[in-house]
């Protein structure tokens, strides 16, 4: 199990792989691999979406998914 914390400005529901996940600013698990995220609501963030490998995080050091 790997952990990510997909950060914005907002609290917003978050997509991986295009099911919902969870929310912004909260660590979240998932499987070793690549996966996409994006975020529900306006598309008033970018980029619109981010596939990244994950691999290697803890629940206390979770990889960072920044959008703007």
């Amino acid at each position: 199990m790997e952990f990510v914390i997909v950060k914005f400005r907002k609290s917003r529901t978050v997509f991986i792989d295009g099911n919902e996940a969870g929310l912004t600013n909260e660590t979240l698990r998932v499987n070793e691999g690549y996966h996409t995220f994006s975020l529900d609501g306006p598309a008033d963030f970018n980029p619109q979406e981010q596939t990244i490998k994950i691999l290697n995080t803890t629940e206390a050091g979770p990889q960072e998914v920044n959008f703007a």
